[in-house]
């Protein structure tokens, strides 16, 4: 689409596609705890059915762009108008309130795995359904009105086809989303009948005997302290040191992944000369998909497990400690071209594929158990009614440094492959040491973590939320089981 726009040389599109990718995140940036703090105080469903509303909009007017600048203002009405992410999250942690840490794992783990599906489904719908007309000329032939507005707007089709998906959840929301602010567990105490209520309600209250001045004094006192616990904290209240620890910890560490994510493709497509893999884009699809399966089997099966074996924060400093390794590792596997493969041929991509395939699954691994337990720990440690400004401030410091990672990696690695006084071998290396120096100070942030805070939610908190420890077992089991 930039290339079409003829607005910028070859070698500058990707300049002006970072800015595109970035405006998302920044708009992101401005809003999204003001959608949190919005979702505390009128409801979850409202603000995620407002959110899809706003990316059904953005994406038709992204499909009709036809400048730089639409396409740049359309993105950005994106992320102005979507903060689900971060209330999404504060809805599972509602629907898993009494659920086991393996379940609440299990519930969590979702979230990115949809992600994930939604990023290999995307991909595919603009690759195979942009310029429709060029690329299949057998269907799109017959000069017609739909013909000659796909050929206006050769990006429309897909755009479209990811707006009317997005418009089967949003139909789907309104119809099946049920609200959760203020406690799944009141709404199954709840009688389904006026016939389940007892004909006498038993009264064994003894302050119901007092005088009449009394007894007025005394229900506005309740008023007003139950008006005083019914009204979430402000932010500033709700960010306490506990909170602000894990968040920064969070910054970090998106910090650190989206930098890889920028890095990787650059680096396996880099020249052998210049510290790189030399791999065509066909390799590097395939490396990605290793990825991509290894985040599916980590969500799905190894990941709850070792939650009910850790716990959370001694998963997530575990994980952190492992990739710093990692990622040195990843430098290291171009030396494999000259270890000789089974006939004895060097220079051959045998070994190269064996270390890749390694350092990639143990990434994806520790990645994967990382920001899930992170994700976790900002919800076990939120105030609970404030988990809607706390995950939108948590999304808004993410969206920070995954606007600031890709700018960075793009600096860093070419500022370090034009080094000449570095040698050839070592330039490259330069940005793998970087990116573990990174992980060196997200491990950091992690072991001032107090596991008392942060491995459940806090008994005070549960039991504000209408969650008690008498609580009868129907109810755990319900929520469980949609959990």
């Amino acid at each position: 689409m930039v290339r079409d726009f003829d607005i910028a040389n070859e070698e500058d599109i990707g300049y002006y596609i970072g800015f595109i990718t970035a405006s998302f995140a920044l708009s992101q940036l401005l809003t999204g705890i003001h959608w949190g703090i919005l979702s505390d105080r009128i409801g979850r469903r409202p603000v995620i059915l407002f959110g899809m509303v706003g990316t059904i909009i953005s994406i038709v007017l992204f499909g009709l762009s036809k400048s730089y600048i639409w396409a740049l203002l359309a993105r950005s009405l994106c992320g102005l108008l979507n903060g689900n992410v971060g209330v999404l999250k504060s809805m599972v942690a509602e629907l898993t309130i009494t659920a086991s840490p393996e379940q609440r794992t299990r519930a969590f783990s979702l979230l990115p795995l949809m992600y994930g599906l939604g990023s290999i489904i995307g991909p595919l719908l603009g690759g195979f359904l942009s310029k429709p007309v060029e690329s299949y000329p057998s269907i799109f032939g017959n000069r017609g009105a739909l013909t000659d507005f796909l050929v206006e707007y050769p990006y429309f089709l897909p755009c479209f086809i990811s707006a009317f998906i997005c418009s089967m959840g949003l139909i789907t929301g309104i119809f099946f989303l049920e609200e959760t602010l203020g406690g799944v567990s009141l709404q199954e105490k709840k009688p389904k009948s006026d016939e389940q209520q007892p004909l006498l309600a038993a009264n064994t209250d003894t302050d119901q005997y007092r005088t009449f001045d009394g007894q007025q004094q005394h229900q506005q006192g309740e008023t007003e302290e139950a008006k005083k616990k019914q009204d979430p904290p402000t932010l500033k209240e709700a960010l306490t040191p506990t909170v602000w620890a894990i968040s920064i910890s969070y910054a970090i560490y998106a910090y650190q992944v989206v930098f890889y994510d920028e890095l990787f493709p650059i680096w396996t497509a880099s020249k052998r000369s210049y510290g790189g893999l030399g791999f065509a884009s066909n390799e590097i699809g395939t490396a990605l998909a290793i990825s991509g399966c290894t985040t599916l089997v980590t969500q799905l099966f190894i990941l709850p497990a070792m939650v009910r074996r850790f716990g959370f924060v001694r998963l997530y400093r575990s994980t952190l400690f492992l990739l710093i390794f990692i990622y040195l590792s990843h430098g290291l596997v171009r030396l494999l071209y000259s270890v000789p493969d089974w006939e004895g041929h060097t220079d051959t991509k045998y070994w190269v594929w064996v270390g890749l395939f390694i350092v990639l699954m143990l990434k994806t691994m520790s990645q994967t158990i990382g920001f899930t337990s992170c994700t976790l720990l900002i919800n076990n440690c939120a105030p609970l009614r404030s988990l809607g400004a706390i995950n939108g401030f948590s999304q808004c410091c993410a969206s920070l440094m995954r606007a600031l990672g890709p700018a960075t990696c793009g600096i860093l690695w070419s500022q370090s492959v034009s080094a000449t006084w570095l040698p050839l071998s070592v330039r490259a290396y330069i940005n793998w040491v970087f990116l573990s120096g990174v992980a060196v100070a997200t491990y950091y942030t992690s072991m001032r973590l107090d596991p008392t805070k942060y491995e459940t939610v806090q008994a005070d908190e549960a039991v504000e939320f209408g969650v008690s420890d008498d609580e009868d077992a129907t109810s755990d089991t319900t929520i469980a089981n949609r959990a």
